[in-house]
């Protein structure tokens, strides 16, 4: 398994990890979770998460938390959409009211500094942005003042966010409103779009259309990712990326980092976005998977190079000291 250092440790080998990784030529970052925990955001999968929250206030419709974030089990029945509208509606107001902790701003420091590749989450609390990132989303048009090309794109959010809504009938987006109101779009609302074609049929003597419902634009479980293709070609480059050397030559000491953040990579599709980076270009790579648990065994083998069982956050000051 690959080996693992301690955070409170104070060993040379941890130092001079954290020396290297201070002194990186590019750095990618792959976050999750345990990174917004301490801005206020629940992770899903601890016993105060939010997949616990939900089974206890939702006991009686869905036997896990995880139901709610299952496409193929959540819009079986309106109860359990009702259910999934409701809480996304609540996880986008905390998202709304929270500020980027220590490990978002470390990310903003790499990107100052020059050094960010990019930066992949599993998050969809949209923290990166609020950090001074900029973050590629596909729901934005090129005119939107948001817009970012993905080649420009420091961030890139692996499963959606909470900043839009899409209509699962015509696929029209709205941006999903940050606080409650009359005129607010929620989740769960009839598509504005829809009803506006639906009335013109109607004006015209003609039967009506049907009107389909706005849920957020994030990815659920057992669901096809709409912008697969488009993240695939971002990862594609960024490994191409870590695998180009210096014509000088290679130093003795790999000269990107990729670091793993606030993640147990139980999502397979985050397990394997680590691996393509990790072994893009392992004799120039170093890979650096950092949590309060261990969570990389055998089969992460000559991919992850260390494991370093510590505070995140404790983690990201000890690399900052250095740049000073």
């Amino acid at each position: 398994m690959p080996e693992t250092l301690r955070l409170r440790d104070q060993g040379d080998e941890l130092a001079d990890l954290v020396k290297r990784v201070a002194a990186a030529r590019r750095v990618v970052v792959v976050t999750g979770a345990g990174i917004s925990v301490n801005c206020g955001i629940p992770d899903f999968r601890s016993s105060t998460g939010l997949f616990q929250q939900i089974r206890a206030a939702h006991g009686d419709v869905v036997s896990s938390g995880r139901d709610l974030f299952d496409a193929s089990v959540v819009f079986r029945s309106a109860q359990t959409a009702d259910v999934f509208y409701h809480w996304m509606t609540h996880l986008r107001h905390q998202c709304a009211g929270a500020q980027p902790g220590a490990v978002h701003r470390f990310i903003r420091q790499l990107a100052d500094r020059g050094t960010l590749l990019r930066s992949y989450t599993q998050n969809i609390d949209g923290l990166e942005r609020k950090a001074g990132l900029s973050v590629w989303d596909p729901y934005s048009a090129k005119g939107d003042a948001e817009h970012v090309p993905w080649q420009a794109a420091q961030s890139v959010p692996l499963h959606g966010s909470m900043e839009h809504l899409s209509c699962q009938l015509c696929s029209s987006s709205y941006h999903f409103s940050e606080q409650s109101s009359e005129s607010a779009i929620r989740a769960g609302d009839e598509c504005p779009d829809c009803q506006a074609r639906s009335q013109v049929r109607e004006a015209c003597g003609r039967r009506s259309l049907a009107t389909g419902k706005l849920r957020p634009t994030v990815v659920l479980y057992e669901e096809p990712h709409p912008h697969c293709e488009d993240i695939a070609k971002i990862i594609s480059h960024d490994a191409r990326a870590l695998g180009t050397r210096r014509s000088s030559g290679v130093s003795k000491q790999p000269q990107d980092v990729v670091l793993v953040f606030g993640t147990t990579l139980k999502v397979p599709g985050c397990r394997q976005l680590v691996r393509k980076l990790a072994t893009a270009s392992p004799d120039t790579t170093l890979t650096v998977f950092v949590n309060n648990e261990p969570v990389c065994g055998k089969s992460w083998d000559g991919i992850v190079d260390y494991q370093v069982i510590g505070n995140v956050e404790d983690w990201c000051a000890r690399v900052e000291r250095k740049w000073s």
